[in-house]
């Protein structure tokens, strides 16, 4: 069997092994991996520390949303401070949009693991625990103060999440919805085109990740990001 068709073929921990040594010992592809690492784009984006630490940051140590890097990288200089915004999956993305604007409700749907963060959260976070499948998860929205700016849709229920959301979303609002290769999330893509929302695709690596995936924006006219 040829190389290449034993790259679709399922390998095992040890063929891994020997094809990583294999690959190594090509002196031009062991530099490129080594400067990739050391000081390219996976040392500079943090997906090196993201891995290490096992936690989604950045180069610095500095939380990020577990997004494609393409897509923080897109939204990050078009956050403004008077935004607010509302994330299904509370996380590291919590505290990286919480630095960021004005406020951010945060809906949980794991009560330990909301409680090991809520001490790690500034004032202007509200994080909310509702249980998954649950109407209040998905109807989140409704206990914003003030309508969102942004809403993440990275947890739990999303196609739920997104159902839920599309009537009470404000017309300049946008909606971002990760992990949207996943052909269980295609009904919530679906439902966001008939309601005559376009869409922006950013694929990539996102931290401690080692598959490309996709994360998606959609928008109508006249948008908060301008798009």
């Amino acid at each position: 069997m040829s190389e290449a068709a034993e790259i679709h073929q399922p390998l095992t921990p040890t063929q891994k092994a020997w094809r990583t040594l294999r690959l190594l010992a090509r002196p031009a592809l062991a530099r490129k991996l080594g400067t990739l690492i050391t000081d390219g784009y996976l040392a500079d984006t943090g997906w090196v520390r993201s891995v290490r630490d096992a936690a989604m940051v950045d180069a610095g140590g500095d939380p990020l949303p577990w997004l494609t890097y393409p897509c923080i990288a897109f939204l990050a200089p078009r956050l403004k401070p008077e935004w607010t915004i509302l994330e299904y999956g509370a996380g590291a993305s919590t505290r990286y949009f919480a630095r960021r604007v004005k406020a951010v409700t945060a809906v949980e749907h794991d009560e330990s693991f909301a409680a090991g963060l809520r001490g790690q959260l500034p004032a202007n976070v509200r994080l909310l625990v509702r249980p998954a499948g649950a109407e209040a998860y998905a109807l989140a929205l409704a206990e914003c103060a003030t309508a969102p700016d942004l809403v993440l849709v990275d947890g739990v229920d999303r196609v739920e999440c997104v159902e839920a959301v599309l009537p009470r979303l404000a017309p300049a609002a946008v909606l971002v919805l990760d992990d949207a290769e996943r052909t269980e999330y295609a009904p919530a893509i679906t439902r966001l085109q008939a309601a005559g929302f376009r869409s922006v695709e950013f694929w990539g690596l996102a931290p401690g990740v080692v598959k490309g995936k996709c994360t998606t924006v959609f928008y109508r006219p006249d948008n908060v990001l301008g798009l």
